[in-house]
């Protein structure tokens, strides 16, 4: 059988908060990373999976990415991953990352332009509606709860659209410069040496552009987004556009956290010309249902 590179790597994840301190500021960083490469290796790791690092105001573990080109002080700078990637270089250790691509945090300049501006052209980066009753648009319920959709300060009626916390909002797949703004900056990773990602909240891009109300499943009179912004029709064309125009470029290792996607399209996500080398499946947590 023929096997890929990466069916033979041995990963390491690293989540850098709680890694080594080496400014004592009580958060693990990028030098602690690079500190301790020698000892992963003599492990019998080749690859390193490293968590979000990126500038965020960390509201979300660093999901909500601010910047998705720089990162975040805490742990240090854009020279330190730099450096670090060119010392796991050094020892034949592979590096890849945490993408977010479904949402970005409020603090992204793209949102922060777009809530200043009801005419910016970053408004269709994201997901905004308006109402003549000032009632939201809908009852779809958020993975952390409570509504999906957020005011926007000062435009009465007006909303944005967030799958997970109100400070994460949910970027526009449907704005092609929006997702060519994405496939930019993922092979800008790619181009530094990144030799992966594991994509976080991948099934949420597509959602119903009906946009419309369900039963309710909760005494809180909402229903779950995950009805109607989760594995939805249309989310092929988004994946295979995203493997074509980024990963195919570069034979990345892509590992998408892949929740709720039916047994009958598992070939589509994993198959020999699947949209990413593997996937988290998380239906076991569903065994009890």
């Amino acid at each position: 059988m023929n096997t890929k590179w990466w069916q033979n790597e041995v990963v390491y994840q690293v989540y850098p908060r709680s890694f080594q301190d080496t400014n004592h500021d009580g958060i693990g960083d990028i030098q602690g990373m690079i500190n301790h490469l020698d000892y992963i290796k003599d492990l019998g790791v080749t690859m390193i999976w490293v968590s979000p690092i990126y500038k965020s105001p960390m509201v979300d573990m660093g999901y909500d990415i601010a910047d998705y080109q720089d990162i975040d002080p805490q742990f240090g700078t854009l020279e330190d991953f730099k450096k670090f990637l060119m010392e796991a270089k050094k020892r034949d250790i592979k590096v890849i990352m945490d993408l977010v691509i479904n949402h970005t945090s409020d603090q992204h300049q793209w949102f922060i332009d777009a809530l200043a501006n009801s005419d910016s052209e970053y408004r269709d980066y994201y997901i905004f509606k308006q109402t003549n009753d000032s009632e939201v648009p809908n009852n779809w319920r958020s993975i952390f709860g409570g509504s999906t959709w957020e005011p926007v300060p000062g435009e009465p009626g007006t909303y944005y659209f967030h799958t997970f916390a109100p400070q994460q909002p949910d970027l526009n797949w449907e704005n092609p410069k929006l997702r060519q703004e994405i496939y930019k900056m993922i092979n800008w990773w790619l181009d530094m040496g990144v030799a992966g990602f594991r994509v976080d909240a991948i099934t949420h891009l597509k959602k119903d552009l009906d946009w419309a109300s369900l039963p309710a499943d909760g005494v809180d009179g909402l229903v779950s987004v995950v009805k109607k912004g989760q594995n939805r029709p249309g989310i092929d064309l988004f994946l295979s556009e995203l493997k074509t125009e980024t990963f195919d470029k570069y034979d990345a290792l892509t590992v998408g956290e892949a929740y709720g996607v039916p047994d009958s399209d598992l070939g589509k996500y994993v198959g020999p010309d699947g949209y990413f080398s593997a996937i988290f499946d998380f239906s076991y947590m569903n065994i009890d249902v």
